[in-house]
């Protein structure tokens, strides 16, 4: 049987902090990835040098490291970045990782073992770690709470975290061309909730399998993008703004799962708030920036 090739993208803007790891993470695979794609969005700072430190690194190497960058080197967000990406990947398989996250060695391994049980499925999806121990914190196993190893017809997890933001899967990963011919990643979303908007697409549409090995590292820090989201007071009209994209994909995707429509309209009831939020976060955030002076 010939062995499937494997392409992990890697998107980065300003990852002078923590690139390094993520990409010693996709060298260390027990199954080495056919290709690594980094995906420089608009960096300014140091990053720049450390692509080209990994380019020059991966001569010793299995993988292949290629540079990407949008026309200009412009920041254009997560989404584009993402579909530039998987449509330049060259494996039969697709995983993503962010810049600041890291993969276990037998990632790869484990999940194209699974996409190979299970020939029909899209997309094979596993729990991630909250990853604190790397600063001393303590790390958190996500929980999935979905059957293991078994094909999951659409609509997938949506049901189980389109209510729980925190249940949300990370860096499944994907059949290369059918993921093109889905169209990839949501462009409307450059920030928060892209993955959610990616898995709501892919999980109304097509197949997927859980598997329930912990093989992502999920890493909390206060300049992801969530972080800075929510210290900004703007996490729940992103919420908003996803919902009210959701309501419209399930009108033309459609669902056999009756709930889904009643969700959605019970979760934008809760962002009703947001105008209030961010007016209150901007408040606390001018006061703390007063008294640091």
């Amino acid at each position: 049987m010939t062995e499937p090739s494997v392409s992990v993208v890697i998107i980065v803007k300003d990852g002078e902090r923590f690139l390094s790891d993520a990409i010693e993470s996709v060298f260390a695979q027990t199954r080495a990835a056919t290709e690594l794609v980094i995906v420089d969005d608009g960096s300014t700072d140091a990053t720049p040098g450390i692509i080209d430190r990994a380019i020059a690194d991966a001569d010793t190497r299995a993988t292949t490291v290629r540079v990407l960058r949008h026309p200009g080197r412009r920041n254009r967000g997560m989404s584009r970045s993402r579909n530039l990406g998987l449509a330049n990947a060259r494996g039969e398989f697709t995983t993503f990782l962010d810049h600041d996250d890291a993969m276990l060695p037998d990632k790869l391994d484990r999940m194209v073992t699974a996409m190979r049980r299970h020939p029909e499925a899209v997309a094979v999806i596993g729990p991630n770690r909250r990853w604190r121990s790397w600063s001393g914190g303590s790390d958190e196993d996500q929980c999935l709470g979905a059957p293991v190893d078994t094909i999951l017809p659409p609509p997938g997890l949506l049901p189980r975290f389109l209510p729980d933001s925190g249940s949300v899967p990370l860096a499944p990963l994907l059949r290369t061309a059918a993921v093109r011919r889905l169209g990839g990643y949501v462009e409307g979303f450059g920030g928060m909730h892209e993955d959610q908007a990616f898995l709501a697409r892919l999980m109304l549409r097509v197949p997927v399998v859980v598997i329930d090995e912990v093989l992502h590292l999920y890493r909390q820090h206060e300049s992801s993008c969530v972080a800075r989201t929510h210290h900004e007071g703007r996490d729940l009209l992103a919420r908003r703004h996803f919902l009210v994209w959701m309501a419209r994909e399930l009108g033309e995707a459609g669902s056999g799962d009756d709930e889904l429509p009643a969700m959605i309209r019970d979760e934008l009831a809760r962002t009703r708030g947001w105008r209030r939020r961010r007016f209150r976060r901007r408040l606390i955030n001018l006061r703390r920036r007063r008294h640091a002076e």
